[in-house]
């Protein structure tokens, strides 16, 4: 097990790319409003084969947490937990995050407000403030009783608002699709399944192998499912329907992958060879992967998947030559919040909006709903989010699955 040793300790440059992404991510979204701006700076169909830098936003937050999970799970192993426990633990935030992403899916649509008791901008920010009282990090020195209450109040909450729910049809709230927030916990589930069974194999490039074979299988698994066709409502219809699961699953290994290989004691001699390696072979395999598989986020498929990994890949290696190997880091103090406090950042807008839409207020004047001003708005806005994120974060609001 030694040959695996990874130091539990937080890396910069993966600190900084996750502040990226989040960053990112809240602009994209906003600009997702806007009208009349070039088709680069929007989601493509998903029939159209291709991707721009906002179809690779979802795939590097995979990617991120893909990276982050061998740290984790040797910070878990330092305090002596055993790979059950540790299992657990994934279980646990899994759960959460599909959870916090399937409620999130219903607040953008498929409700009937008329039907409800409450207000939908009500509801929203009651659900809001049910996940903050569930995940929120309470101080250690805190009494248990102390950190139970508020949990247990904000489950209640929870409950009380998915039966007051109504969705258009008279039905309850419902998995339409499982939410950004739901997709990122299917993904991390079955990608820690995969790592901790790698955890078995004692040599580190045995180790390593393990991963990018599983990977691999898992963009296998998608072309075999995407062939196959299934009565509905049967298993094999539930699998082919979340056939996307596992491109997204493959992309954490991919992410877990490249941290071995950057950190790991016995294979990070020469980071650079790794890193070049690493990059070329990922966009190699997107290439040839590309013949026989289009490129479509909304689809997730195999060629997206790997593409995303290539660009991942090589936008963290040059964050990390940037940050790690020439030092620059005054810049990243802009994104330290959004890396350490990721969650709460990405709620934040959808509080704010849903408080203006309560006070019958628009968060957004007309003047920017299109064009260059309403890409103008969308940066000042994700700016403006970070802020916020860095404010609520010094006053001691955390969240953690």
């Amino acid at each position: 097990m030694n040959q695996l040793a990874i130091a539990a300790r937080r890396v910069l440059s993966i600190d900084v790319f996750r502040g990226i992404t989040i960053f990112t991510m809240v602009f994209v979204n906003e600009l997702a409003g806007v009208q009349n701006v070039p088709g680069w700076m929007k989601h493509l169909a998903a029939d159209v084969d291709g991707m721009t830098f906002v179809d690779l936003v979802f795939p590097a937050f995979l990617f991120i947490v893909g990276m982050s999970v061998p740290f984790a799970t040797a910070a878990r192993l330092k305090k002596g937990e055993d790979l059950r426990q540790i299992f657990g633990h994934v279980l646990i935030r899994s759960l959460s995050l599909i959870i916090i992403g399937v409620f999130m899916v219903n607040t953008i649509g498929g409700y009937d407000e008329s039907a409800m008791v409450l207000p939908i901008h009500l509801w929203v920010l009651l659900m809001y403030a049910a996940v903050l009282l569930i995940w929120c990090h309470y101080p250690k020195h805190w009494p248990r009783a102390a950190t139970l209450a508020p949990k247990l109040v904000g489950a209640t909450l929870l409950l009380v608002l998915w039966y007051l729910y109504r969705g258009n049809s008279g039905q309850g709230m419902t998995t339409q699709w499982w939410g950004i927030l739901g997709l990122i916990g299917w993904a991390y589930l079955m990608a820690c399944i995969v790592y901790l069974l790698a955890l078995k194999v004692s040599h580190a490039y045995g180790h390593l192998a393990f991963l990018l074979l599983a990977a691999a299988a898992l963009l296998g698994l998608f072309f075999a499912f995407d062939s196959l066709q299934a009565d509905s409502g049967s298993a094999l219809a539930v699998l082919i329907e979340n056939n996307r699961n596992n491109t997204h699953a493959a992309i954490v290994l991919a992410g877990c992958a490249l941290s071995t290989v950057f950190y790991n004691d016995t294979l990070a001699g020469n980071k650079a060879r790794n890193a070049t390696l690493f990059v070329a072979l990922s966009g190699v395999l997107a290439l040839l992967c590309w013949q026989v598989s289009p490129i479509s986020k909304i689809w997730a498929t195999p060629s997206w998947g790997l593409f995303s990994v290539f660009f991942c890949s090589l936008i963290f290696a040059v964050t990390y030559y940037w940050v790690d190997v020439r030092g620059h880091t005054r810049w990243c103090q802009f994104f330290a919040p959004a890396a350490a406090n990721p969650l709460l950042v990405y709620i934040i807008p959808y509080i704010l909006i849903a408080a203006f839409g309560l006070a019958g207020l628009s968060y957004r004047p007309q003047l920017f709903d299109a064009g260059a001003a309403g890409i103008a708005w969308s940066l000042a806005f994700s700016v403006v989010i970070m802020w916020i994120g860095a404010l609520v974060s010094k006053m001691g609001v955390k969240l953690k699955l």
